[in-house]
């Protein structure tokens, strides 16, 4: 890696200003304040949530007559208070000498502290008889002090001292505006008459707009995002600047020899960040008793359950390890690590994680089994004895302080989070998820099949464009749609699919393929590479597979004969350095269409089941995805992103030359991404996924792009991959809906939803139905 310069660092702290990004409401709040005349101000919020960053982003956006000092407390943490006064005072002649606000023979080091810090702030401030009309008196000074509450203390002395001497700097210096940041904690605290009626502003997450903004820009020239990658480093960071640094930093390292990134690397970096030290995360495990780090390791098995997760699902999934766990010390727990800031309340009787990375981080540090081996339930509760068991602890509003608006301050306990270190972020990512279009048909018999539950997830990662790995999904409360008994397709095999199993299972660590019977019954291994075999279609005759696999060094398109997986190799059709995506059979089984990112973009190809006569379909450069036939073979469907999102497009299909003839048309409009298109049997609809309103969904719309529906509508999880049943009755696609990814059926209206798989020790995806 020594011919690149990392951009996510470059030489540069985390926290400085040359990689700032997002913040304008809390600088635009800070500049109101000062216009408003008002004196002392505070920003809030986590440990590593931007607050040193966005102090010094002042200088550059305030207006010049506003001079800025500074002062980092952190260092002077041990030290009394004359002490930091008296390094307050050597700081402040350093910087007003280097603006020209005093001189050096009004610099009196021989006096106390306290009295040097006063007297050099006054030496500094404008005349206040000056004449305005002669540009003279009309400058203020903006003392920002950074951590503060690393020097205030915790003592109610020490704290008042701190205080007392800020009010008489305010009284006695009329043009000075004092600035602290604290954190969530500390804040929380304030007991002090001038804290307490001052204006504040907390620092959360950044937005999805300066999340992205920060993972593309510094690395803009020298590297390319897959689709959906963007959006997944968002999701796993939760936009948390310190871990967006983090995971950006480490990515570049791991990828810029090969200027491309796709979700493959965000897999690899991902597991070497697990890997790594983290003092953050593993602070807020050690400062946690036996039962408050049961209830993490349950909230991290639970973890495909998006939503909020309800108290009573973190104690029956303990008691899979310890039947003798008591719900009211699990209750007390929860509620403990939320006043912590490491959940969130989402209501009176649930809870998410505040940082999803430290979801991952528990569920490949920890086990609970282990942590349960041994607890002491009665001394446990005797711990928590203090918070009535039965305690429904709702979110808590924002104080109605004088000191603040409702937008200047958020939620003070129940929605402060990431206390200690991780901060408080629910994070919303820009950009869609990017997936894959799977196309099959077939024609089978029928048989009635019940509704199977699954209980406990294992294991999930995030998952973004085209990828074998999970994608983590919104956090709405969700809207189940009714499961009951369905009419399901079955053969001997009926559907061909992709799985991977977690560290304890028996399926393959790396993605394969299998095939079951289409009630879920019968798996059966096909492949066996140990380099992810993924997104397997039928040929319309029903006795080949193409799929994508990595047994080469990259993504080809493969072939191999149905009937005889285990004792043939497959054959590699595309045999090119670059990633081949999507496979789709035409209906006559002549042709494969493909797309390839070979000419620097994601673009349309052909190609004959034996690899030769290879045509590329289109070429704009706005990158094209997902290709498939029309029943007919007369039209095409596919993902494009011509027009700024990727929507749903058709054009006429190629004639034998390779040719495009006639107009391509636009099928969907929305705000999100609409992808992975497959026409119904018939060819009178088209089913395909999005994510329009938050979560990935599937959808189902006539073949011209009329009346398009929402038929999977749960928003508290993604569902990807829809692919008809031969008699057009019926859906199958994956889900993560009941905690890991699963395989699942719905008729064509959205009912009778059933789980195929039910899975608790591997993840199933990319089912296709044989003919």
């Amino acid at each position: 890696m020594s011919d690149f310069v990392n951009p996510y660092l470059a030489g540069r702290p985390i926290e400085s200003p040359g990689m700032f990004y997002g913040r304008d409401d809390a600088l635009i709040w800070v500049e109101q304040q000062l216009t408003l005349d008002r004196r002392f101000l505070i920003a809030y919020g986590p440990d590593l949530i931007g607050k040193t960053s966005l102090i010094r982003r002042l200088p550059a956006v305030l207006p010049k007559h506003i001079y800025c000092l500074y002062f980092e407390c952190k260092p002077h943490e041990d030290r009394a208070l004359p002490q930091v006064w008296a390094a307050l005072a050597g700081e402040l002649a350093d910087q007003l000498m280097a603006q020209g606000l005093v001189s050096p023979h009004q610099v009196d080091t021989a006096v106390d502290s306290a009295a040097a810090v006063e007297a050099l702030l006054r030496h500094a401030g404008p005349d206040q008889n000056a004449d305005p009309s002669q540009g003279k008196g009309t400058y203020r000074l903006l003392l920002v002090l950074d951590d503060a509450h690393r020097v205030a203390g915790t003592a109610p002395s020490s704290t008042a001292s701190f205080f007392d001497f800020l009010t008489n700097l305010l009284t006695e210096v009329p043009a000075l505006h004092v600035l602290l940041t604290l954190s969530d904690l500390s804040y929380d605290q304030l007991t002090h008459s001038l804290p307490i009626n001052a204006m504040a502003f907390r620092l959360g997450p950044l937005r999805s707009d300066a999340a992205q903004q920060l993972i593309t820009r510094p690395a803009q020239g020298a590297l390319r995002f897959d689709a959906g990658v963007v959006k997944r480093i968002a999701e796993i960071t939760s936009n948390h600047p310190y871990y967006l640094h983090l995971f950006c930093y480490t990515l570049y390292n791991y990828c810029a020899h090969k200027r491309w990134i796709n979700q493959s690397d965000i897999d690899q970096v991902l597991k070497a960040l697990l890997n790594l030290p983290n003092e953050p995360f593993q602070a807020i495990w050690e400062q946690s008793n036996r039962a408050e780090q049961a209830a993490l390791t349950a909230l991290a098995g639970l973890k495909g359950a998006h939503g909020p997760i309800t108290r009573q699902e973190v104690t029956n999934y303990l008691r899979r390890f310890d039947t003798g766990t008591a719900p009211d010390v699990i209750f007390s727990a929860l509620e403990s690590l939320a006043d912590r800031g490491v959940l969130v309340r989402m209501g009176a009787l649930s809870y998410r994680f505040s940082v999803n990375l430290f979801r991952y981080w528990l569920d490949y540090h920890t086990d609970p089994a282990q942590v349960l081996h041994g607890a002491n339930w009665t001394r446990l509760s005797a711990q928590f004895a203090q918070r009535p068991a039965s305690e429904e602890v709702e979110p808590v509003e924002s104080p109605g302080s004088s000191r603040e608006t409702q937008e200047e301050r958020t939620h003070k306990r129940g929605s402060t989070v990431g206390r200690l270190v991780i901060g408080g972020l629910t994070a919303t990512a820009l950009l869609g998820v990017v997936l894959l279009a799977l196309a099959s048909r077939g024609m089978l018999p029928v048989e009635i099949v019940s509704p199977i539950p699954t209980e406990m997830p294992t294991q999930q990662s995030l998952g973004g464009f085209a990828s074998p790995v999970p994608t983590p999904t919104s956090t709405s409360v969700p809207t189940p749609t009714p499961t009951r008994p369905l009419v399901v397709a079955r053969s001997l095999p009926a559907i061909v699919y992709m799985a991977r199993g977690g560290t304890d299972s028996v399926a393959p660590a790396t993605w394969d393929l299998f095939v079951m019977d289409a009630d879920g019954t019968n798996r059966r291994q096909r492949t066996d590479s140990n380099a992810d075999d993924i997104t397997p279609i039928w040929s319309p005759d029903g006795q080949r597979i193409a799929f994508v696999s990595q047994r080469d060094g990259n993504r080809d398109i493969y072939m191999i004969s149905a009937d005889t997986l285990t004792d043939t190799q497959p054959v590699n059709i595309t045999r090119h350095p670059s990633e081949d995506w999507t496979p789709a059979w035409s209906p006559d089984g002549q042709k494969i269409a493909f797309s390839s990112n070979r000419q620097g973009n994601w673009e349309i190809f052909i190609v004959n089941p034996d690899g030769t006569d290879l045509r590329q379909i289109t070429n704009d450069g706005e990158g094209n995805l997902s290709p498939v036939w029309s029943p007919d073979g007369q039209t095409m469907a596919y993902a494009s992103k011509r027009d700024g999102d990727w929507e749903i497009y058709t054009m006429p299909a190629p004639d034998v030359q390779g040719q495009l003839t006639g107009e391509r048309r636009r099928l969907t409009f929305s705000t999100g991404n609409d992808l992975s298109p497959l026409f119904s049997p018939t060819g009178s609809r088209i089913a395909f996924e999005s994510n329009r309103e938050g979560d990935v969904e599937i959808y189902v719309m006539n073949a011209d792009g009329s009346n398009q529906q929402n038929l999977s509508n749960l928003p508290s999880a993604d569902d990807h991959g829809p692919v008809w049943s031969p008699d057009e009755q019926r859906l199958v696609f994956y889900s993560n809906r009941e905690g890991n990814w699963d395989l699942f059926v719905m008729n064509d209206t959205g009912e009778g939803v059933i789980n195929l798989t039910s899975t608790l020790d591997s993840d199933e995806q990319a089912p296709a139905w044989r003919p």
